[in-house]
């Protein structure tokens, strides 16, 4: 709880036109991360905050932000390997979307165009219309990645008529976790989920081609055509950094055609260079049906996504005055949005990030390939295309565990998330922040921003050498003690 006001928290009543002792931003702004991280667990989610302490993420406070380098409030200035998850593919903060964004402040621009056409609207769409190949030129703007592949699933449901009611999803997937996305996403386990999901979801293996029409054809028996309408997939899996095999995606987009199945490609994570081609299924040079996007859109400072379609779908769905709003949001296109998003994309191509990708995505994997083989005991394997690099490591805590007490659930905890001493332990000591993904917690997953020079990089393979060649029993230390100042 924050002292900063006071220790006991004032409440509303049901009258709430009583004035209350809310925090200003000055008081927030200055607030300790021991206030931030008890409000985190009070008012947030008391799991997380406990992770937060536990791999050392709560003792230092950022102060500000620029490319790859996090200021944190001791001076010191960590390295961004994660990329917000993707999101960070132009940097923190970079001067251009900053400098877009003030002059869109400070001349009161009209921010909600909902009733007059927006040229930043219409701008945006253009220009993706521009990069995108084929006739992939209509665009929905939304929220979050979730919300556009929910988009795109409504679209690809109403483009096939009611008679065509089924969706095919693959078992290494994630499109987000809304009801239909957790749906279709397999790596959330939806067959197991504790939640209820959406019927009328079927699950192939990722990078079988065949599985989908067989899966096509199974459905179609009593039917002139089949049951599945739709395909959603990455075209590289971005957990895990999973390719398919090299013809993958050119024979489903056959086998879609054939059968009249709607192609809905994911470009969440792996859109905008991050792969080292602007969206992940051109390595395949294939054209979607429909394509979704988020994360990089926003530049790093908007919460933006969308999905871009054919014509000739767009029309068949919602090609009349009665159903051209059927699937809309109050918070679609907010003008700043837009213009971030105009300002990101130019940026990509300006500064060659793509290109940039590529050659710093192989470099880093080269130096990593060389840590392999010092240390193929730790280093279970490595691997990546452009800046999205996986490391997955062998369960380097074992050995630790015979060495540590037993305090609540930590034994159990260190054989599930192995590579958390690695990561506390580039933080807390190499200042570089690092993260595991979700569903497979023996993975380390880069995804830095694209503005990475290569002297950055050698930081990171630098602090990473010395991780591997420390004694291990110190990480499962480290991890028991960051533990037990959570309890």
């Amino acid at each position: 709880m924050s002292n900063i006001k006071s220790n006991k928290v004032q409440k509303s009543t049901n009258d709430n036109t009583n004035s209350l002792d809310l925090l200003t931003l000055e008081e927030i702004e200055a607030m300790s991360m021991s206030d931030t991280l008890a409000n985190f667990s009070r008012y947030i989610n008391p799991h997380l905050a406990k992770a937060f302490s536990l791999l050392g993420l709560a003792k230092r406070k950022p102060v500000s932000a620029l490319g790859c380098i996090i200021k944190m409030d001791d001076k010191s200035e960590v390295l961004d390997m994660t990329g917000g998850l993707a999101i960070l593919n132009v940097g923190h903060n970079h001067p251009r979307i900053i400098e877009a964004r003030a002059k869109w402040a400070m001349k009161n621009g009209l921010e909600v165009w909902k009733f007059i056409p927006s040229p930043y609207h219409a701008g945006l769409a253009e220009n993706l219309g521009r990069i995108l190949p084929g006739d992939l030129e209509l665009a929905f703007f939304c929220n979050s990645g979730a919300e556009a592949n929910e988009g795109a699933m409504k679209l690809a449901s109403k483009y096939a008529g009611k008679n065509r009611d089924l969706i095919v999803y693959t078992d290494i997937s994630f499109h987000g976790k809304t009801h239909a996305t957790l749906s279709v996403s397999g790596s959330e386990n939806p067959k197991n989920s504790p939640f209820k999901t959406m019927s009328g979801c079927l699950e192939i293996p990722y990078g079988d081609s065949n599985a989908l029409r067989e899966m096509i054809l199974e459905h179609k028996k009593q039917f002139q055509k089949s049951r599945v309408s739709t395909f959603i997939v990455e075209a590289i899996r971005s957990e895990g950094v999973i390719c398919p095999p090299e013809t993958y995606m050119q024979e489903v987009r056959k086998i879609c055609d054939d059968y009249d199945v709607t192609l809905i490609c994911d470009e969440v994570f792996c859109g905008f260079g991050r792969t080292g081609q602007f969206f992940a299924f051109n390595h395949s040079g294939i054209t979607p049906d429909i394509v979704t996007i988020s994360k990089a859109f926003g530049a790093g400072k908007a919460t933006f996504a969308a999905y871009i379609t054919k014509p000739s779908i767009f029309k068949k769905a919602y090609g009349s005055m009665e159903e051209a709003t059927l699937h809309s949001t109050t918070y679609n296109g907010f003008a700043e949005e837009l213009i971030t998003a105009i300002e990101g994309i130019n940026i990509i191509y300006d500064e060659k990030l793509v290109e940039k990708s590529r050659e710093n995505g192989n470099y880093l994997l080269s130096e990593l390939e060389k840590l392999k083989l010092i240390h193929p005991s730790i280093l279970k394997e490595v691997k990546g295309i452009g800046l999205l690099v996986c490391i997955k490591t062998e369960n380097i805590a074992s050995k630790a565990l015979n060495f540590i007490p037993a305090v609540g659930n930590t034994k159990s905890m260190l054989k599930k998330i192995t590579t958390a001493g690695i990561i506390s332990k580039l933080y807390e000591d190499y200042d570089i922040l690092t993260f595991t993904p979700l569903h497979d917690p023996s993975q380390i997953l880069l995804a830095p921003p694209l503005v990475i020079t290569k002297r950055e990089i050698d930081r990171f393979i630098s602090a990473l050498s010395e991780v591997l060649n420390s004694n291990f029993l110190e990480h499962g230390a480290h991890l028991v003690k960051n533990s037990m100042a959570t309890r």
